[in-house]
């Protein structure tokens, strides 16, 4: 997570969900001004740091009502360090952190009171680990709840710093995406951007007449915060562990607090000098070339001239963004939304990030072009809703600043036209050359130019370091991870199979027994440390052919007009099960108890047996069907969210084919019953719920048929 995905969600749906304000005005001449990274590096004179201890004042968690765990599982607290540590008369800040207990200490609790099994007992060890968080500015909570469930926090107790200026880390921006909603008025990409780039300017304005030092919000002012959290806390040293954006914090750490690192772990790696890391389009043509190639290799169904149709939706939406009419006024009040070229990329660069989401993209690929190439108005709303959706406790402005002052923003501008060149598959997708200039320049006009490029050097240690990569990640791919290996004399580099973003993370129990033998002996040989999960990795995905539907956008989109819209269509498919239902339940107990009554007992003829198996089996078929796309909607939920953008997995497909026939079935049912009441008398039970039972099979695979579920 972090400013990778967020960078990437900003880029692809900028022009579609409302990222900036006004535009930037900017000529040729002040474009030609453009510090770049690579600038001459010059020493600075040495300084005395203004960084007095801080105590520790603990408080409820802010992320409580939000965050469901045991009580006593996890602590939070904050401490306060100075804004700008390089400035003598500095104002401090707080900054919130959390603490996750070993689940092992509770279970120790419980043994204490006799109430805990002990064969498994969990061996707690003393020695902590501090996570480093992504971003820059995701804050904590989405940590706190992933990790509560993670394998090594059964062991460990583990440390979440809240980055500055995010939430209860005093806010930099409050509502930043929600200001000045009036000038959202961008069509294309570049325009986009420079509308950001102004929504930047207004923000930092903002921020410093509050009395807020900008340049106190890097990288290197972050390490600083985690030093002082380890020594507010008493700790002489402790494990590390970042992932992301926290790989490059944790290099940063290496520059800051070599000393209290005990052991590092770094995964999906950003370079501390960035290096490649802003040629996006190289990374994203490079992901796709690895879902085409897994295509080929498995020869599936689903990815048939997948290609093909993509880089022609790409290249005619390029030539001709897409309008459609926006949801929310108050959000868009010029009434539209104008979906990027890059939206055909978008979902499948994000499921990337999870290897468990992997067999699902060639499905969401294909629903996405199918759903560009016909652009049905009801469909498309829902598209357009489902993109509104930003990331949770994240804060926009203190990623903003942090990539000016660390150069992530000079960066991009610097590579922008060799990296559109060189991949031109997703030219202008992503960010344009202006666009990205424009932006590098906002932070030199807010005084927030990149900082002096020796803190930011690629960094040389002997600290025991696990260097770990996916092999499938999006957007810190192993070249990365490459760059900055042999620096670290004492680390092992380990790529990850098939695995996306942080595997350590979401590999949790091969992650956890990695990092537990390497944390419980950092000073072994770490060639000979059994990683052999990691270097394993996952199986690779089996692309799943998935019951295309455009239902779930369908919903989603009457859902964002009107909810009380869902109503009608979920009281009809309600009262067409229970018909089925009540009509299968009668007709199997009519059967049982005509089986076992007595001889006297009197029981009106129910009249030919074969209306009754018709109705039974026309009942169960639209149940069993009903009942299997149920299912396929489960499985693609548990696959990926995301995934439900093309239907819905096996066995909803065999679903359909059942319901569908369930309605034929329906259909001979009514014709059945009705031409035997024309030969012999039947018992009006019977004529009025056959047919009421063929009409609800009937109408059942009707209801499927119009929304998208038959299986053809």
């Amino acid at each position: 997570m972090g400013f990778f995905n967020r960078l990437i969600a900003k880029s692809v749906l900028a022009l579609a969900f409302g990222l900036p304000t006004v535009a930037l005005a900017q000529d040729a001449d002040r474009i030609e001004t453009l510090v770049t990274v690579d600038a001459d590096i010059t020493q600075i004179t040495p300084f005395t740091l203004n960084d007095p201890m801080s105590d520790v004042t603990s408080v409820v968690c802010p992320f409580k009502d939000r965050v469901d765990y045991e009580p006593g599982r996890v602590k939070c607290g904050f401490i306060t360090v100075p804004e700008n540590r390089e400035v003598p008369d500095s104002r401090m800040i707080r900054i919130a952190f959390a603490q996750i207990l070993a689940e092992g200490r509770l279970e120790d609790a419980d043994d204490e009171d006799g109430s805990a099994d002990n064969e498994d007992e969990i061996v707690v060890r003393e020695d902590p680990v501090a996570y480093l968080t992504g971003g820059p500015g995701v804050g904590i909570s989405v940590y706190v709840e992933r990790f509560l469930d993670h394998e090594m926090t059964e062991t460990r107790d583990l440390y979440i710093l809240n980055q500055r200026g995010i939430g209860a880390s005093e806010e930099l921006c409050p509502f930043y995406s929600q200001t000045r909603r009036e000038l959202v008025l961008s069509t294309t990409t570049e325009e986009s951007e420079r509308e950001d780039a102004q929504r930047m300017l207004d923000c930092f304005e903002a921020a410093t007449a509050r009395g807020i030092d900008l340049r106190g919000y890097n990288t290197v002012e972050n390490a600083r915060d985690v030093r002082a959290l380890r020594r507010a806390l008493g700790l002489e040293t402790w494990n590390v562990w970042g992932i992301s954006y926290g790989s490059h914090l944790g290099q940063m750490l290496v520059n800051v607090d070599p000393e209290g690192i005990r052991a590092l772990v770094l995964d999906a790696i950003v370079p501390n000098d960035l290096g490649d890391l802003m040629r996006l389009h190289r990374w994203i043509d490079r992901d796709f070339g690895l879902i085409f190639e897994e295509c080929e290799r498995q020869q599936a169904r689903t990815c048939n001239d997948l290609e093909t149709r993509m880089s022609a939706v790409f290249d005619r939406l390029m030539d001709t963004p897409l309008a459609i009419p926006a949801m929310d006024e108050e959000v868009f009040p010029s009434g539209s939304m104008v979906l990027p070229a890059a939206i055909v990329a978008f979902a499948p660069f994000q499921m990337m990030y999870e290897q468990d989401e992997h067999p699902a993209i060639p499905a969401v690929m294909t629903a996405l072009i199918d759903i560009l190439e016909t652009q049905d108005p009801e469909v498309m709303k829902g598209l357009a809703g489902a993109g509104q959706d930003g990331l949770p406790d994240y804060s926009e402005a203190m990623g903003a600043a942090i990539r000016c002052l660390d150069g992530y923003t000079a960066a991009q501008a610097d590579i922008a036209a060799e990296d559109l060149a060189e991949n031109p598959r997703f030219a202008g997708g992503v960010f344009t050359v202006e666009g990205s200039l424009a932006a590098a320049n906002a932070c030199i006009d807010a005084g927030l130019a990149p900082r002096d490029r020796s803190d930011y050097q690629l960094i040389q240690t002997s600290i025991p370091t696990l260097i770990v990569n996916g092999e499938w990640d999006p957007i810190t791919p192993p070249p990365l991870a490459e760059r900055i290996a042999p620096g670290f004399t004492n680390g092992r580099l380990i790529i990850v199979p098939y695995a996306g973003h942080g595997p350590t993370r979401s590999m949790s129990e091969c992650g956890t027994q990695v990092m537990t033998d390497f944390f419980d002996n950092p000073v072994q040989d770490l060639s000979a440390l059994d990683a052999s999960c990691l270097e394993k990795g996952p199986e690779p995905p089996k692309f799943v052919t998935y019951l295309q539907s455009r239902a779930t956008l369908k919903l989603a989109g009457m859902a964002i007009e009107d909810e009380k819209s869902l109503i009608a269509p979920a009281i009809y498919a309600g009262t067409l099960i229970f018909t089925l239902l009540a009509a299968l339940i009668a007709i199997a107990f009519g059967v049982i108890a005509r089986r076992f009554a007595g001889t006297s007992t009197y029981l009106p003829n129910p009249g030919p047996a074969r209306t009754r198996v018709l109705g039974f089996s026309s009942a169960f078929s639209s149940l069993l069907g009903v009942s299997l796309i149920g299912a396929g909607a489960a499985a693609a939920m548990e696959i990926s969210e995301i995934s439900l953008l093309a239907g819905f997995a096996p066995p909803a497909k065999l679903g359909s084919i059942f319901a569908m026939l369930g309605g034929l079935l329906g259909f001979v049912t009514i014709a059945v019953a009705l031409t035997t009441k024309s030969q012999r008398p039947l018992r009006w039970r019977t004529l009025i719920g056959l047919p009421l039972t063929g009409l609800a099979a009937i109408l059942s695979a009707i209801l499927l048929i119009r929304w998208d579920l038959a299986p053809w």
